[in-house]
């Protein structure tokens, strides 16, 4: 089965669309203080333009917080920095809403690990753990090193955000070369 893609930090419906008819499987908008960040008045007119599954990237919300992204968005998955401040875990199933966790833990649907300082785009130790459940990978991705890390290792996905950016800013080339090099490698 070929690894799913996840581009992350998205701001805008022509990249989102970029990113969904090159083949991503998800886009990711972020909702936690970063460059990347994105109003939830954005974020709701994105995803009702562009068409797709989309994961919102939350740290440490409160249950007020989270609601209002997942009423207003709609999400395919929330994926958890931080401390939580709420069940997050309970609150994303009751709403219908994949939980994708940034630390091994058993009741979320999907953990993710990303590099030592989340979403700063720094590679990690690649290794995998002994997981039951899908995994997915982040940190230090890039067009020149996905394929590797997908062959050698075999996650469930992979998510990228700087390791397609030039000059900050999201690279169309780059998203195009990521996704291609990520799904380029089947068992």
């Amino acid at each position: 089965m070929a690894v799913t893609v996840k581009i992350c930090g998205v701001r805008d419906e022509g990249t989102a669309r970029f990113c969904f008819t090159h083949g991503a499987d998800f886009v990711g908008l972020v909702f936690a203080s970063s460059r990347r960040e994105i109003t939830l008045t954005r974020a709701r007119q994105l995803v009702q333009e562009i068409p797709g599954r989309y994961v919102a990237v939350v740290n440490s919300p409160d249950e007020e917080r989270l609601l209002e992204i997942i009423q207003n968005v709609r999400p395919y998955g929330i994926q958890h920095h931080g401390a939580p401040r709420c069940d997050w875990l309970e609150l994303s199933h009751r709403q219908g809403v994949v939980a994708i966790a940034t630390t091994l833990n058993p009741q979320a649907d999907i953990v993710l690990l990303d590099g030592p300082v989340p979403g700063q785009g720094q590679e990690r130790d690649w290794q995998r753990p002994p997981w039951p459940k899908p995994l997915w990978l982040a940190g230090g991705l890039s067009p020149s090193n996905v394929r590797d890390v997908v062959r050698t290792l075999k996650p469930d996905g992979v998510d990228v955000s700087s390791g397609v950016e030039n000059q900050g800013n999201k690279d169309r080339g780059l998203i195009a070369a990521f996704i291609e090099e990520a799904k380029s490698w089947n068992e």
